[in-house]
């Protein structure tokens, strides 16, 4: 007999971003091979009708609340999710996040999707304090982590401590109907231009301004602009703006907000390529859902960025901006190398499910709940 599982998703907001975005898609794919979920949000509405059984979560928890919603969030799982806990009989309980109970007696399988705040500090100055001093206690009391990537998981390993055997890799996948390519046009402009895309957060560590430097040192040798869809802190937003009109790109850059899932299709689609030089991904899912949609991928070749796009990308140092606008230069230039990656692309997103996703994590699970019981005999 299964043991019932909780699923703590408190971390879904009214506007979700990646981290709730993964908390949504992996419970409806487990709540269709699942019938003993319980699942703790404040924002039902995002998950759509389900068969798991809802508990409602106070709105104050919402990662739109920011820093009082995170303190909203750590007293609610150490307090009420606790108690309601066993009064639900949990047997397991999930948390799509690494935020947990503290000391829990009902055992606990926690995804963590990047360490960032301890790689990047100076960009995450609340979150590297949280990672330092309650992350280690949460994983210390999971029974079994989960990680986004092989290189997550090395790190996890590394930097906490953690025995071996008990840090997991399990990929995250991309939607199909969200992201998939109908028809290809030959000729994608932007404006009368073929453009590059960038989609991702505006921070430092996704080194943007040295894509604007690759950008400015091509735009000698070949029309194109470069659109860039995502929003980040404004300090940096105002530094990138400085950027594009220091290099004389004041025509050739747009920045977008955030955009409906069917508009970032559109742009996916339409792009003459995809370029994500991060300096450090957990996963990299753009690149991901670039290939879904047939856009040929220039991308880093650090940290997770090649477990995602193995053979069906070009890799380049993020560091070398005359290389990254070499590689890109190709893209564009080369119609043979388009076609290749575009096919290879195809194969390397069909392989990267939520289905699967959620399948290896309901086995993990069932592995942990059994072991409990075994435990409690």
């Amino acid at each position: 007999m299964r043991a019932r599982v909780g699923i703590n998703a408190s971390i879904i907001g009214g506007n979700p971003t990646g981290l709730g975005v993964y908390s949504i898609k992996l419970i409806r794919e487990l709540d269709r091979i699942r019938d003993d979920l319980v699942v703790y949000t404040s924002y039902t509405e995002a998950l759509g009708p389900l068969r798991a059984q809802i508990v409602r979560v106070p709105a104050a928890t919402r990662p739109e609340h920011s820093v009082r919603g995170h303190f909203a969030r750590l007293l609610w799982l150490q307090s009420v999710l606790w108690v309601q806990a066993r009064i639900n009989h949990l047997g397991v309980i999930l948390n799509t996040v690494p935020e947990g109970v503290l000391g829990s007696p009902i055992p606990q399988v926690t995804v963590v999707h990047d360490l960032l705040p301890l790689f990047f500090p100076a960009e995450y100055p609340r979150q590297q304090y949280y990672f330092r001093f309650l992350v280690p206690r949460l994983l210390q009391a999971s029974r079994i982590v989960v990680a986004d990537s092989e290189s997550t998981r090395r790190n996890i390993i590394r930097y906490f401590g953690l025995p071996p055997g008990n840090v997991r890799v399990i990929y995250p996948g991309h939607d199909p109907e969200a992201y998939f390519c109908d028809g290809f046009d030959p000729s994608p402009h932007w404006h009368g231009e073929p453009y590059l895309l960038y989609v991702g957060n505006l921070l430092p560590h996704k080194n943007l301004l040295r894509l604007l430097d690759a950008v400015a040192i091509l735009r000698r040798r070949t029309p194109c602009r470069l659109v860039i869809r995502g929003e980040g802190r404004p300090a940096y937003a105002r530094a990138l703006h400085e950027r594009v009109e220091t290099l004389g790109l004041g025509a050739a850059v747009t920045f977008l907000g955030y955009t409906a899932e069917s508009k970032l299709r559109e742009l996916y689609t339409r792009a003459a390529g995809f370029v994500l030089p991060s300096l450090g991904e957990g996963f990299g899912l753009p690149v991901l859902e670039a290939m879904a949609c047939g856009t040929p991928v220039v991308t880093a070749n650090t940290s997770s960025l090649p477990e995602v796009v193995g053979d069906a990308a070009l890799q380049v140092d993020p560091n070398d901006a005359i290389g990254l606008a070499d590689a890109v230069h190709r893209v564009l230039t080369d119609r043979d190398l388009r076609e290749d990656l575009r096919r290879r692309g195809f194969e390397r997103a069909a392989l990267f499910s939520w289905r699967r996703t959620a399948e290896q994590v309901s086995r993990l699970l069932d592995e942990v709940g059994t072991a409990e019981r075994l435990e409690v005999l």
